[in-house]
């Protein structure tokens, strides 16, 4: 019986390192930051913010799932609106015009351009386009989010 305990967790722990348990990306807070200005063109006024908001809403995680809401990736962005949950892209309105799936792997293009498409919506909206995020209020307005540049841009 002990043997048969010992055969099973081999194979588990075979399982997983053949067959990794995403295809995301954990960042750290600087990384996110540096990427965000340089690949994705992130305004120095709003990058803090949006490093705060990825932080808040996925701990910095490429393939955060919200069950409860059905959000997606990085900036958590929601199926119900803006991305299509299904492979026929029935599901949503699909306002990004875009798979929820592909907000969910290690290239954040995509999550920017549907995450700015959000931000300007929401700025005609409400006059702040960071208001489309629930952590943005208890998190990330006036300033709060600037800890988390500290010490990427030396």
């Amino acid at each position: 019986m002990y043997a048969g305990s010992l055969g099973r967790v081999a194979l588990c722990i075979t399982a997983l390192w053949i067959f990794p348990a995403g295809l995301g990306k954990g960042y750290n807070r600087c990384e996110l930051a540096k990427e965000l200005r340089t690949k994705h063109k992130a305004s120095e006024k709003q990058l803090a913010t949006w490093v705060c908001i990825a932080r808040h809403e996925s701990e910095f995680n490429t393939t955060a799932y919200g069950h409860a809401q059905s959000d997606h990736g990085l900036f958590q962005i929601s199926g119900r609106y803006w991305c299509s949950e299904d492979e026929a892209g029935d599901s949503a309105i699909n306002a990004c015009g875009l798979s929820c799936d592909s907000l969910k792997d290690d290239d954040i293009s995509d999550d920017f351009v549907c995450a700015r498409r959000i931000y300007r919506q929401h700025q005609k909206l409400s006059g702040n386009g960071f208001n489309a995020w629930v952590v943005y209020r208890p998190h990330c307005v006036d300033g709060k989010g600037t800890k988390y540049l500290e010490g990427c841009f030396p």
